[in-house]
């Protein structure tokens, strides 16, 4: 019975072990840096989505049709700038290729992919009229695209942080709360609370994961 209790204790010992050098590769490997960059991201695509349209119906209110098409313009500058700095930060920080690192990266990958993928299953089964109802809506599908990372958050951190798990569940209920208390200001509440708490976690893990 005590060599079984030894033998687990070690066994746990281990998976801690793991954990703690995986945070530290991944501190050192720049991933507070990517945080920051996609809190940035984040910051200015919410911003934007808010300020565009006010201001491209304020130059010439037949802009009206294309604000749609503006915004996701806006959006895509902005996941390509941030998808070259992750790059770039890659790169400069990891001269080693790290299969952990892929690892990450590709459920990245697969969990925005199947987001689109389920959005464009039910896009057919959505009807929305007028002016009002379609802004709620693309609320509701921003607050979604808001709590998916999220999710990830939760995920990477029961294995690695629970830091992680505490910022993903609070982001996630903030998200909530601003799209059901907040809705007329929501998308400038998401742009400090969302690029606010990436920007906050990547400082947080250069400061805590670089220690261990």
């Amino acid at each position: 019975m005590n060599t079984s209790e030894n033998d687990a204790r070690r066994s746990l010992q281990e998976i801690e072990d793991i954990a703690v050098r995986t945070r530290r590769m991944a501190a050192f490997a720049g991933v507070d840096l990517i945080l920051i960059v996609w809190g940035i991201v984040w910051f200015l695509g919410y911003l934007g989505t808010e300020i565009i349209p006010r201001l491209a119906l304020s130059l010439n209110p037949k802009l009206g049709p294309a604000i749609g098409w503006l915004i996701q313009g806006w959006w895509a500058i902005l996941i390509i700038a941030g998808i070259a700095a992750t790059l770039m930060v890659s790169r400069r920080n990891t001269p080693v290729e790290s299969s952990i690192g892929k690892r990450i990266g590709w459920l990245w990958f697969a969990l925005f992919g199947y987001m689109y993928v389920f959005g464009f299953l039910i896009m057919p089964f959505v009807a929305v009229q007028g002016h009002e109802e379609s802004m709620r809506f693309w609320k509701h599908m921003g607050a979604i695209m808001a709590t998916v990372p999220m999710f990830a958050y939760v995920v990477i951190g029961i294995w690695l942080d629970s830091f992680l798990v505490w910022v993903g569940l609070g982001v996630t209920v903030l998200t909530m709360l601003g799209l059901y208390l907040l809705l007329p200001w929501f998308w400038i509440y998401m742009a400090f609370v969302g690029g606010g708490a990436l920007i906050g976690t990547g400082l947080v893990v250069r400061r805590k994961w670089r220690s261990q």
